[in-house]
């Protein structure tokens, strides 16, 4: 009977743990660091980039 209070509590322990990493990862990501641009905006920035190509060379006339 105690080990599964145990378990129960270790389950519960590494769900916090790994919800606080995660957390620590989304911040890492999503914010930009002494005045750089976080990856969320370089990776936008790139879509529309390759957007922008993609859009002019598909109106070239034939």
């Amino acid at each position: 009977m105690n080990l599964s209070r145990l378990r129960f509590r270790q389950h519960g322990q590494s769900m916090t743990e790994y919800l606080v990493a995660l957390l620590v990862v989304m911040m890492m990501i999503g914010v930009s660091f002494s005045g750089e641009s976080s990856v969320i905006d370089l990776f936008l920035a790139a879509v529309k980039t390759a957007f922008d190509k993609q859009s002019s060379f598909i109106s070239l006339p034939l």
